[in-house]
């Protein structure tokens, strides 16, 4: 459907499912090309008049993002050589996606780490280096646990399924991975294969896994432990993902802060953070401005 148009009686259904669409609402579809940072809008010729202020202001946002995605992006290139604002570190991304001979054009999801599920006030202020999935939960508006059952159903296997894709395409590239992609050929628009015959190659080339450190996905949710004990007792699949140690759960009291730690056959233990201090800066770009990564990449 086009973007802007949501039909009056799909608003109907959502309604009696307890969704209430208002009706001064209207969605854009957009793409992200992850190896420029260029967004394509959808549909635009179907807004209506009055909402275009609303939308260029939203879309100088979305912008700005832009921007400071590509300057956060570039401190792992080395070729980009610490871009002085983000509209060089733009600039060259944006190059760097137009090269043919440009094996490393990006790193998708290279670094992942962990996925924070709740209320972004949990990570406001927290500069992540891009290692966060994160996934915007409010538990003091889900007191059955309802929510957050849909949210780690879809977010716990395909989180699990990028992390642990990396993870086994860096230990062992060759079999788990698919080697270099330089000779890699495009076989049937379903696969790749190396030059003109091989069997096809699974897992990810060795130019997105340079950069990353293997290591399960840590799975950190802001609910109570009684409802996540809840959800993993009836859950198999979730079940087979923690009780396995493909990933790991934390759990962080939304009323009192208080973090717990699932341990396989135990349940939810207490855990205690370090107590260290941490630098302060204005904004992101001033910590890591200047820093030089030893992974840094052509």
């Amino acid at each position: 459907m086009p973007g802007f148009y949501v039909r009056p009686e799909i608003r109907q259904l959502l309604a009696e499912r307890g969704i209430l669409i208002p009706e001064d609402c209207r969605f854009v579809g957009a793409q992200h090309d992850t190896c420029s940072d260029t967004i394509i809008w959808y549909d635009l010729e179907d807004m209506p008049a009055n909402l275009w202020d609303a939308f260029d202001n939203f879309k100088s946002c979305v912008l700005q993002a832009r921007e400071l995605s590509a300057q956060e992006r570039c401190r792992r290139f080395v070729s980009a050589n610490n871009p002085s604002s983000p509209s060089a570190a733009l600039q060259h991304v944006t190059q760097r996606s137009q090269d043919l001979s440009q094996v490393r054009p990006e790193y998708g999801h290279a670094t992942n780490a962990a996925a924070v599920i709740g209320r972004r006030a949990v990570t406001q202020g927290i500069f992540l280096d891009r290692r966060m999935f994160l996934i915007s939960y409010d538990a003091t508006q889900d007191p059955d646990g309802k929510i957050i059952e849909n949210i780690l159903l879809v977010a716990g296997p395909v989180g699990a399924g990028i992390s642990l894709e990396y993870y086994f395409s860096t230990i062992d590239n060759e079999r788990f991975g698919c080697g270099t992609k330089v000779p890699h050929n495009v076989t049937g628009m379903f696969g790749v294969m190396e030059g003109a015959s091989s069997d096809l190659r699974t897992g990810l080339p060795r130019q997105m896994v340079e950069i990353h450190e293997p290591m399960r996905l840590q799975i950190i949710v802001e609910a109570k432990t009684e409802i996540l004990g809840q959800i993993y007792a009836r859950q198999e699949g979730l079940r087979e993902l923690i009780a396995g140690g493909w990933v790991h759960l934390t759990a962080i009291d939304p009323d009192s802060g208080d973090i717990s730690i699932f341990e396989r056959g135990i349940g939810f233990v207490s855990w205690k953070a370090e107590v260290r201090d941490l630098p302060i800066c204005k904004k992101s770009a001033d910590y890591f401005r200047n820093q030089s990564l030893s992974y840094r990449l052509p």
